[in-house]
């Protein structure tokens, strides 16, 4: 699981103590993000033909699995190729993806 996550042991284990939870600051500013409506991504995924889903803690938080299913039915539906990449230790740490 270490060297999936490029860390050592002793960072896995000691990595988030004594820190104060990482609390975002109000000023801070995402740079090179472009947000996308539900129009875009169907102009988007309309010509796909090789989808790869790659679920992870956003998709769990917002409990979009099922908006997911659906999603990749129709895809599936147009004759497109669906997949799912699942990140080698995502869900294995204490508390990681405690929300599934």
């Amino acid at each position: 699981m270490c060297k999936a996550m490029n860390r050592s042991l002793v960072a896995v284990l000691l990595g988030g103590f004594g820190q104060d939870g990482g609390q975002a600051q109000e000023d801070s500013e995402y740079v090179g993000v472009t947000s996308a409506g539900p129009e875009e991504a169907a102009l988007v995924l309309e010509g796909a033909r090789d989808v790869i889903i790659v679920p992870g803690y956003g998709l769990a938080v917002a409990q979009a699995q099922h908006a997911v299913k659906e999603l990749a039915g129709e895809l599936q539906k147009r004759g497109a190729q669906v997949r799912y990449c699942i990140h080698p230790v995502a869900g294995r740490m204490p508390g990681h993806m405690n929300v599934l």
